[in-house]
């Protein structure tokens, strides 16, 4: 849930069509501002809007420039990478699906994401049972599975999103970090698949 990993979904959608028959992909959630409790102030809106711009310049990706969020609304990315978790249990096939989906929700469609009945919402929109998902996503072992993922991965070296990790039997290697456009990471990926064996973004 960061501006830059919107702006990176389809060259993410392109590296999951291309190498997904020649190597398992993995999603590793990094967790951005999770746990978050500060409002955002008008200091605030300026500052993410201003990232908003650049993303957009750079990759043309949608946005909607208003950011008409209530006055108390915290950009706290646990709940909405807790429900890519739970659609992940329940319906392997769209993980990535449904994170793009909560992504458009949030920086196109203006909905607020941290909340569990629109997260809830998006996942039945995709066929998700929606009993199912709001079990799991109350369930407090998926949180704390959650924030272990997002520990797991600063212990990989992840500090900036997106990142793409290259993994093999004698360890991990950094292969992005911070977005790039397709036709640069390509010939790294395929460079690395020469010796390597699993992609984790």
């Amino acid at each position: 849930m960061c501006s830059w990993c919107w702006g990176f979904s389809p060259i993410l959608d392109a590296i999951v069509q291309r190498y997904q028959r020649l190597v398992p992909i993995h999603m590793m959630l990094g967790g951005l501002r999770p746990g978050n409790t500060k409002p955002f102030d008008a200091d605030k809106r300026a500052y993410i809007l201003h990232h908003w711009r650049a993303v957009y310049e750079r990759t043309r990706q949608p946005f909607n420039f208003t950011f008409r969020m209530p006055s108390d609304f915290t950009y706290d990315t646990e709940p909405p990478s807790r429900a890519v978790k739970v659609v992940r249990q329940l319906v392997p096939t769209l993980e990535f699906v449904y994170l793009k989906a909560v992504q458009e929700a949030f920086y196109v469609k203006n909905r607020d994401v941290t909340c569990g009945i629109v997260l809830r919402e998006i996942a039945e929109s995709l066929e998700v049972d929606p009993v199912q998902f709001s079990e799991l996503f109350q369930d407090p072992q998926i949180k704390n599975e959650t924030w272990g993922e997002f520990a797991q991965a600063r212990e990989w070296g992840v500090d900036g999103f997106p990142t793409i990790l290259g993994r093999h039997s004698m360890g991990r290697s950094i292969l992005m970090h911070g977005y790039q456009d397709l036709d640069q990471l390509t010939p790294i990926i395929d460079s690395w698949l020469t010796c390597g064996n699993e992609i984790s973004t």
